[in-house]
C-alpha cells in the first residue's frame, strides 16, 4: 500500500493526529508537549446535558496557531461506534456566537458557525474512525445547520483512502497566505462536500461506498477463516469453492471474491425495490431467478450470519447502508458495465 495511505490509516490518537497535521499538512503546530497545545473543556462548561455528556470522552481546543486565526479547531473523542450527531450539534451550539449572550458565558470564546472545524474520533479501540466535520448554513431558512464530513477508518478501501488523502493534501493544507482570511475560509470549507451518511447521487460516490462495504465484508471473512476450525461453516464453504471453482484458491482471494459477489447481490436487490425498504429475509427472493449462483450465495451469507451475533450485526449494517442508496436512473444504466470495477478493493 502507498506509504501516504498507510500514514492516514495509522492515525489512532490525538498525538498521532497532531504529528500528521504538522508534518504532512504543514500546520504551524509547535513541537511542544501535547498538553501545551490545547485548552481542555469539560462537557458541563459548554452547557452539555448529562445524558449527552456520557458519550464524550474529551473536548480539546487547539490553541490558535497564528495571530487572529479565524478558525476555531476542536478535537472531540466520543464513546459511540458512530459519530454522535446530536452531541456534535450541542457542542456546536455552545460555541457559536449568539445574538444574546448570557452573563455566565461572556468569558468563553465563540465563533461564527462557518469558522468551526471539528475533528472527531470514535469507535472501538482497534478500529477508531476519524472525521473532520464542518457546519454551514442550512439551505432552508428554518433548518438545522448542515453537517458535512471528511472521514476515514482503517477498514476503508484503497479507493476511499486515496480520495481522502488527496482532499486532505489539497484542501486542508495550511494556507499559503494566512493573513487572507477569506481565502483561508474558502479553502478549508471546500474540503467538505458530503453530508454525513448522504444519499448517493453519482457513480463515483457509489463506487466508493461499494468498495468500502466490500472491504468490511472481506476483512470480516478473513478474521473468521483465521480462527475457525477446519470443520467450521466458513472453512467448509472455502473448501467447496476450491473443489468446485478454483483449485489453488487462497483464503484472502476467497474472501475477496465472496465480498464482491455479496456486494453486487445487495446492490442488485436494492435497485429492484423502488421503495428502498430492505430486510435480510427478503434479499434472496428479490434476486432474479435467472441468476441462481447469486441467489445461492446470498442465502449462504444469510444462513452463516445467523450463527453469530457479530456476523448478524454486519449483515444488518450492510442492509441498512443500502437504504441510503437512492440511485437515479442514469446511474443504473452504468451498473452492469461497472460490475468488474466498482467494487475493486485491492
Amino acid at each position: 500500500m502507498n506509504p501516504e495511505l498507510e500514514r492516514i490509516k495509522s492515525i489512532k490518537s490525538f498525538p498521532s493526529l497532531i504529528k500528521y497535521l504538522r508534518e504532512e499538512l504543514e500546520w504551524k503546530i509547535d513541537d511542544a508537549d501535547i498538553d501545551d497545545l490545547t485548552f481542555d473543556y469539560e462537557p458541563e462548561e459548554l452547557g452539555i446535558d448529562k445524558e449527552t455528556a456520557v458519550k464524550i470522552k474529551q473536548i480539546k481546543q487547539l490553541r490558535p496557531l497564528t495571530t487572529n486565526q479565524p478558525w476555531g479547531i476542536f478535537y472531540l473523542s466520543f464513546e459511540p461506534k458512530r459519530l454522535p450527531i446530536v452531541a456534535l450539534r450541542r457542542i456546536l451550539r455552545s460555541l457559536v456566537v449568539k445574538k444574546r449572550e448570557s452573563a455566565n458565558r461572556s468569558q468563553m470564546a465563540t465563533w461564527e458557525q462557518n469558522d468551526l472545524l471539528f475533528i472527531s474520533s470514535y469507535g472501538e479501540q482497534d478500529t477508531r474512525e476519524l472525521t473532520f466535520a464542518h457546519f454551514s448554513e442550512s439551505e432552508r431558512s428554518s433548518g438545522l445547520p448542515t453537517l458535512k464530513v471528511l472521514g476515514w477508518s482503517s477498514g476503508n478501501s484503497l479507493l476511499r483512502l486515496q480520495d481522502t488523502y488527496e482532499t486532505l493534501k489539497e484542501k486542508l493544507h495550511w494556507p499559503e497566505d494566512e493573513n487572507d482570511f477569506e481565502s483561508w475560509r474558502l479553502q478549508w470549507s471546500s474540503a467538505f462536500k458530503l453530508q454525513y451518511r448522504q444519499t448517493i447521487r453519482t457513480s463515483k460516490e457509489l463506487a466508493i461506498r461499494l468498495a468500502d462495504l466490500a472491504s468490511v465484508i472481506r476483512n470480516r471473512v478473513n478474521e473468521i477463516l483465521a480462527t475457525e476450525v477446519e470443520t467450521g461453516p466458513w472453512r467448509r464453504l472455502f473448501e467447496a469453492f476450491r473443489k468446485v471453482l478454483i483449485h489453488n484458491l487462497k483464503p484472502d482471494d476467497f474472501a475477496d471474491m465472496y465480498a464482491q459477489t455479496i456486494c453486487y447481490g445487495l446492490l442488485s436487490t436494492r435497485i429492484s425495490r423502488a421503495s428502498g425498504a430492505l430486510v435480510p429475509e427478503d434479499l434472496v427472493a428479490m434476486i432474479p431467478s435467472t441468476n441462481p449462483f447469486l441467489r445461492e450465495m446470498m442465502q449462504t451469507f444469510i444462513d452463516l450470519s445467523k450463527r453469530g451475533q457479530k456476523s448478524t450485526w454486519k449483515r444488518q449494517e450492510s442492509t441498512k447502508s443500502l437504504t441510503f442508496w437512492q440511485t437515479p436512473i442514469w446511474i443504473r444504466s452504468k451498473l452492469i458495465l461497472m460490475r468488474a470495477t466498482v467494487v475493486t478493493i485491492r
